[in-house]
C-alpha cells in the first residue's frame, strides 16, 4: 500500500509543479509592472502635496526646494530596487512556501479591493515617498511619531519595527490588477492539489505507524 501511496504523491507533485512555474513568472511580472506604477505614482502623490501645501512649498528657499526635487528623483531612480526588495519576501507569495494552511480568499480581488497582503505591500514601495515629505516639513509621520498632528504615513508590523506606508485611497493599474486575478486562479488549483498531497502524506505516516506497530 505505501508504494501505491508514494506513487500518488510523486504523480500529484509533478502536477502541481508547473502551477509553480507559472506563478513565479506571475510574481516576477508583478514586480516588473510596480516598478513603473511606482515610480509613476511617486511623481503624482508629490506633485499633489506640493499644490495642497502651496503656503509651505512658495515659503521653501530655492536650495531647499531644489535639494527636496533632487531627493524625490533619486527615489524615483531607486524604485527598482525599493520593489524587489519589498516583493521578494516569500511570505507575500504562496507558491515560495507552500502550505494547506493559507486562507482561500488571500489573493482575492473585491471589486477595487486589492488583497492585502500584497496591498500592504504597494503600500510600504509607496510609503518611502513620506520620508522626503517628512524631512522637508510637511505635515507627514514616517517614524512612528504619533503625537503630532500630521498624517501617518507608518505602520508598525507584527515585528515591531515601524515600516513606511502609504495610507490613502490610490488605485493600482490595470496590468497590475490582471497579474493579481490571474495569480489567484493559479493559487487556487495549486492548493487544492496540495491538500490532496498533504493528505495522502498524512496516509503514509498512519500507515507507516500502524505497520511498525504490528511488527512488534
Amino acid at each position: 500500500m505505501s508504494q501505491d501511496i508514494d506513487t500518488l504523491i510523486a504523480r500529484k507533485e509533478s502536477e502541481v509543479s508547473p502551477y509553480y512555474t507559472r506563478m513565479e513568472q506571475l510574481r516576477l511580472n508583478f514586480i516588473k509592472e510596480t516598478i513603473i506604477f511606482a515610480s509613476n505614482t511617486y511623481r503624482t502623490i508629490a506633485k499633489e502635496y506640493v499644490s495642497k501645501n502651496a503656503d509651505h512649498v512658495l515659503n521653501m528657499g530655492n536650495e531647499v526646494l531644489l535639494r527636496m526635487k533632487s531627493k524625490i528623483n533619486s527615489l524615483i531612480s531607486n524604485t527598482e530596487k525599493i520593489s524587489k526588495e519589498v516583493l521578494n519576501n516569500p511570505l507575500l507569495w504562496w507558491h515560495l512556501r507552500p502550505n494547506s494552511q493559507n486562507a482561500l480568499n488571500q489573493y482575492l480581488q473585491l471589486d477595487e479591493k486589492q488583497p492585502i497582503i500584497l496591498d500592504q505591500a504597494v503600500r510600504q514601495i509607496l510609503g518611502y515617498l513620506g520620508e522626503i515629505l517628512e524631512e522637508f516639513h510637511f505635515r507627514v509621520s514616517v517614524h512612528g511619531n504619533s503625537g503630532s498632528f500630521a498624517e501617518f504615513w507608518f505602520t508598525i508590523p507584527a515585528s515591531g519595527s515601524v515600516v513606511p506606508y502609504y495610507p490613502h485611497l490610490f488605485k493600482w493599474s490595470i496590468e497590475m490588477q490582471e497579474i493579481t486575478k490571474e495569480y489567484n486562479v493559479q493559487y487556487l488549483q495549486a492548493i487544492a492539489i496540495y491538500k490532496e498531497i498533504e493528505l495522502l502524506k498524512d496516509q503514509k505516516k498512519k500507515e507507516l505507524a500502524l505497520s511498525r506497530w504490528d511488527s512488534f
